[in-house]
């Protein structure tokens, strides 16, 4: 249901869409996400990049976008709480700057959320070239070969909400660790939406991801994995990292070639982030 006194915002028959979407440092991918964002079937959507001290050119790449800016200076949780603060929509689409959206995306979303209060996005790799990219495509085909919505353990965390789902989440989350957190920031939204909600489904073929190399990847994971000690530290979500943490794909006997390469792909990633967990180089 839509919210009433937000008519400058909000057609009867159009609901705005708000589209959040953090960056640092994304030049190389920034631009393909927002042409995704521009070019969708549906028209009525607004775009909120939450950048935190880019340091290339993706500010001048967003300015060529009618997106609108926000500066941040936390971590990857308080760069999306700080686009839904500011957002006036009643649906919220929280997008990775390396995403690219289906063109009809948003509006498929749109028709299924009166069935749902969240949804996943089926998410595919886009065009993966090199080994390490096919990788990636074999772990994110199995994943949805065997969709489990469990909060704690499972393969599948939404991206599109309605916004008092979103809110009441946000609110769940304690104010000091939203600027700290970075990896499992999806996971802990989901944990305090699905107190709130299990109404959850998944939107068939709806976003391509850029997938990085095995550098960057490795870079990333250690980064996750580094900051992944400041979290435990405080106590919080001590359960669901260690649950998510697991990161075991099932369906060997079923999916046997998906499975080892998908497999390779997260000992990998668990290597580089026990690295960075390792190493406690992260200032809290």
């Amino acid at each position: 249901m839509l919210r009433r006194g937000r008519k400058e915002n909000l057609r009867e028959d159009k609901p705005l869409v708000s589209v959040i979407i953090p960056t640092m440092n994304s030049e190389d991918v920034i631009g393909d996400c927002l042409a995704s964002v521009k070019d969708q079937s549906y028209s009525n959507i607004e775009t909120l990049v939450v950048d935190s001290k880019s340091t290339d050119q993706t500010k001048d790449i967003i300015g060529s976008f009618s997106a609108k800016f926000i500066s941040y200076e936390g971590k990857l949780l308080g760069a999306r709480y700080a686009g839904f603060l500011q957002s006036q929509a009643d649906f919220i689409l929280l997008l990775d700057s390396d995403q690219i959206l289906e063109p009809t995306a948003v509006e498929r979303a749109l028709l299924m959320m009166d069935s749902y209060d969240m949804l996943a996005l089926e998410e595919l790799s886009y065009k993966p070239r090199s080994f390490f990219e096919r990788l990636y495509e074999a772990d994110r085909r199995l994943i949805h070969l065997q969709p489990n919505f469990d909060p704690l353990e499972g393969n599948l965390l939404p991206r599109f909400f309605k916004r008092e789902i979103l809110e009441k989440a946000f609110r769940a989350i304690p104010r000091e660790i939203i600027p700290v957190v970075i990896h499992h920031d999806h996971a802990i939204i989901y944990f305090e939406a699905h107190k709130v909600s299990s109404k959850v489904g998944i939107l068939p073929a709806s976003v391509y991801h850029k997938e990085h190399g095995l550098i960057k990847t490795w870079r990333i994971n250690f980064r996750y994995g580094r900051s992944l000690r400041g979290l435990l530290k405080d106590g919080y979500y001590r359960k669901l990292v260690r649950g998510r943490d697991k990161g075991f794909r099932e369906g060997i006997f079923k999916f046997k070639d998906l499975w080892v390469r998908s497999f390779v792909l997260l000992l990998f990633t668990k290597m580089a982030q026990r690295a960075g967990y390792l190493s406690g180089r992260l200032k809290w």
